[in-house]
């Protein structure tokens, strides 16, 4: 097997998953992870959490093909990847605005690999594999599960990160909406504790920051996109090699804007019939709005968790 197993024993996640609506998660290492070009010294990755279905998926992940035009956006749930994908595919699409709002991200721009952690109607896997080329996919995969074919085809990729604190209140948000029955205070303890699907987040942001002579790779962030969005589409541009006049890119810009994306039914998600009233994919938008919602307590501990779990200052620089 290219991955192990193992059961999740921490005493307040085996009490409290039932009352939180949690299924039965696991911890999932990779155990075929010589062909990751990281520049972290004696590096081993990490086991992240995901749910058994890992279990069932595998074998067609670690196996799947990879093409050299494909297109990705990776990054640790709940970072601006929706953002991110819109921007990237209209980048990559001449600026397409009437198919872009034609149809729908999900289906442009599909979700490798949530078959991982629920059940679609169809294999998450499968979906990708049927796309015609050049495909566009999303995935929050770690660099250590990636398919071992990406390693030696090296498509572009957009790698995108978010303050901890910002992720953590709009992870709780989503889980909320879907499936989660905590409290804010029960997500943020089992988010530090590395219980929600993907973590650790720390480590995950880290070894994608540590690829080394992954000149496929391009990291941005929510914050930067947030601060000056022009500079980052100008990065994003010069690494697909695209240009755009002025105009262009005000269009584009008045696109990606937040009052924009939100009423955006190709991108808010809001036809997805699980959703819970009341919350919407799209939420707020906004740069420290865990500062509204976050109690001075949960604060502190975010802010320790991220000094306990990285030792290096310049990578704590990561997560400001």
């Amino acid at each position: 097997m290219a991955f192990e197993y193992e059961q999740i024993t921490d005493r307040l996640y085996v009490e409290q998953k039932e009352q939180n609506g949690e299924e039965d998660y696991i911890m999932v290492r990779a155990k075929q992870y010589s062909g990751v070009p990281i520049s972290i010294p004696d590096w081993k990755p990490a086991a992240h959490c995901y749910t058994a279905r890992f279990q069932k998926y595998e074998q067609v992940l670690t196996d799947m093909e990879v093409y050299p035009e494909d297109v990705w956006v990776a990054s640790y749930p709940k970072s601006g990847t929706t953002w991110c994908q819109e921007m990237v595919w209209l980048i990559c699409n001449n600026l397409n605005f009437e198919a872009a709002r034609a149809e729908s991200l999900r289906t442009r721009f599909p979700f490798l690999d949530v078959s991982l952690i629920h059940d679609p109607s169809m294999s998450s896997f499968e979906r990708v594999q049927q796309m015609p080329r050049p495909r566009f996919i999303k995935t929050h995969l770690p660099v250590s599960m990636l398919p071992g074919r990406y390693w030696t085809v090296k498509p572009k990729t957009v790698y995108i990160k978010r303050n901890p604190k910002s992720v953590a209140v709009s992870y709780y948000h989503h889980s909320r909406s879907i499936f989660y029955r905590g409290t804010m205070d029960d997500f943020v303890r089992s988010f530090m504790r590395e219980h929600q699907f993907y973590s650790p987040y720390h480590t995950h942001v880290i070894e994608y920051h540590h690829l080394l002579g992954c000149e496929n790779v391009l990291t941005i962030s929510y914050e930067d996109m947030k601060r000056d969005l022009r500079k980052v589409v100008a990065r994003v541009c010069r690494f697909f090699g695209k240009s755009y006049n002025e105009p262009e890119l005000q269009a584009l810009f008045e696109h990606l804007s937040f009052e924009s994306m939100r009423e955006n039914k190709a991108c808010n998600y809001e036809d997805i019939s699980d959703r819970n009233d009341g919350e919407r994919f799209i939420r707020k938008g906004q740069l420290a709005s865990w500062k509204e919602e976050l109690t001075p307590e949960q604060i502190d501990a975010l802010d320790r968790w991220t000094i306990d779990n990285v030792s290096n200052v310049d990578h704590r620089k990561l997560f400001e």
